[in-house]
């Protein structure tokens, strides 16, 4: 599938070009599950709008806030949890399983 412009917050540097693919959605129970893949972007959040559990499939993401760096590459699993506030910085293109829930 054709890689097509995706959502983003505050736009820091790149462009987020990829596929987002909910495999599960039950937006009246604020819950999606799917594929999302990117390439190379950064973005600030200043209140991140659900929890997301993550799964990295390929590449790997740092995300930054105050007192806090950490980067995660291929095979770790990590939560976004609702309202977090700071930088998403994808220095590769990356895959990743997610579970949203808003």
């Amino acid at each position: 599938m054709p890689d097509l412009p995706l959502e983003h917050a505050e736009l820091i540097e790149g462009l987020p070009v990829g596929l987002d693919h909910a495999y599960h959605a039950r937006p009246e129970r604020g819950m999606k599950a799917g594929i999302w893949r990117c390439g190379p972007y950064t973005e600030h959040y200043d209140s991140y709008p659900a929890d997301e559990f993550m799964v990295v499939l390929e590449g790997e993401v740092t995300l930054e806030t105050e007192g806090f760096s950490e980067t995660y590459g291929k095979g770790a699993s990590f939560l976004v949890p609702k309202g977090f506030s700071g930088t998403w910085r994808q220095t590769v293109p990356m895959l990743k399983f997610y579970m949203i829930v808003e």
